[in-house]
């Protein structure tokens, strides 16, 4: 309330401080006859104080100058007229110029100490933030690129003594290493360009070839764990931009890999509730500690860990694009365990006929 005035063109201040004291002088002369003359003076610091607080300082001081004269003018003998019977008045009509502008300096002092409280709390947030940011990018990179300086060190200093399988092994853990420090700086690049607004390039696909399509960069990491999807066949197009929209299945996949026991099993259920399509994602592992649930889309956020790397970008990046989308995004722990997450997403209108749809869509 306090830095209303702080957001607001300066003309509508001024009209505001005009129109304050014109209903308090509809007021006062409406009444004029029938109640004491200092009640009016207290009706009209009350307008003072309403602009005060509402608008800016020079605002405040025309309103304050416009009701001293009002004042002036109408309540004080003789009626409708700048003439004075007692010049007593004076002390009264100088009286109130002195409330009006003390009101108008204080609040404007503690408008501007709420302003430098508000930066100094952004401040501290963003220092904070670009602190937790160093913190896990160091980390993030750092580790994959001591594991890579190292079995690259192997393969140059100890390539008589390797056989085919232990650089194989060498090869296969430098190539992990590198697809890891590129998922964090793709995570990094991507949440800054979604911070600047999402732009989505909407077309109509079917779900289940996003949902494969996210998959099947997966196939090899999931070994023997059971993936379960199911997607009614009648389950109609929806309009999306596929490329986000993908991110989000594949962002889910890769916290499933992550963060649940080896065999765990993952369960991608989608279905129609009237114009939405809904998904639900969920595994079998432990679920999200007590109040994180609504935690685990905030940047840089991470729950229980069990050692595991990461940045905490995953599910926000989930959520900025689902929010793109005008959908919605929830996670829960289901009642027998295991994290649960459901984001719903409007199908965009009617499809169009099979002719229309994009090339992909029809592969």
């Amino acid at each position: 309330m306090l830095l209303r005035g702080a957001h607001r063109p300066r003309a509508l201040d001024y009209l505001e401080a005009v129109l304050v004291a014109a209903i308090c002088t509809v007021v006062s002369v409406a009444f004029r006859k029938r109640i004491d003359m200092v009640n009016f003076a207290m009706v009209y610091l009350f307008g003072v104080l309403v602009v005060s607080v509402r608008c800016h300082r020079a605002a405040a001081i025309v309103n304050a100058t416009l009701s001293v004269s009002a004042f002036y003018y109408f309540i004080v003998p003789v009626h409708d007229s700048f003439v004075l019977e007692d010049y007593t008045y004076i002390i009264t009509l100088c009286a109130m110029l002195a409330v009006a502008l003390v009101i108008t300096t204080l609040i404007e002092r503690v408008r501007s100490q709420a302003a430098a409280v508000r930066d100094a709390e952004i401040a501290i947030q963003t220092e904070r933030m670009r602190n937790s940011l160093l913190s896990a990018v160091s980390h993030d990179i750092k580790t994959p690129l001591a594991a890579i300086y190292g079995a690259a060190t192997s393969l140059l200093e100890e390539e008589d003594r390797l056989n085919a399988v232990n650089r194989r092994e060498l090869v296969g853990g430098i190539a992990a290493e590198v697809e890891r420090m590129n998922r964090v700086i793709t995570n990094l690049l991507k949440m800054t360009r979604l911070e600047a607004g999402v732009h989505v390039k909407k077309d109509w696909y079917p779900l289940e070839e996003i949902v494969g399509a996210a998959a099947t960069r997966f196939e090899h990491a999931f070994g023997g764990r059971s993936v379960m999807i199911k997607i009614p066949p009648d389950l109609p197009l929806i309009c999306v931009d596929d490329v986000l929209i993908e991110q989000v299945f594949v962002n889910l996949l890769d916290n499933f890999l992550k963060y649940t026991p080896a065999g765990t099993a993952l369960e991608i259920i989608a279905g129609q509730d009237d114009s939405r399509i809904f998904v639900v994602v969920r595994d079998h592992g432990g679920g999200f500690s007590p109040g994180d649930e609504e935690r685990v889309f905030d940047k840089f956020f991470r729950g229980k860990t069990d050692g595991e790397r990461g940045l905490g970008l995953g599910l926000a990046i989930c959520r900025a694009i689902v929010h793109g989308h005008e959908g919605t995004i929830a996670a829960e722990t289901a009642l027998d365990g295991g994290a649960v997450i459901r984001f719903e997403l409007p199908i965009g209108g009617a499809p169009p006929a099979v002719g229309e749809l994009p090339e992909s869509s029809l592969a």
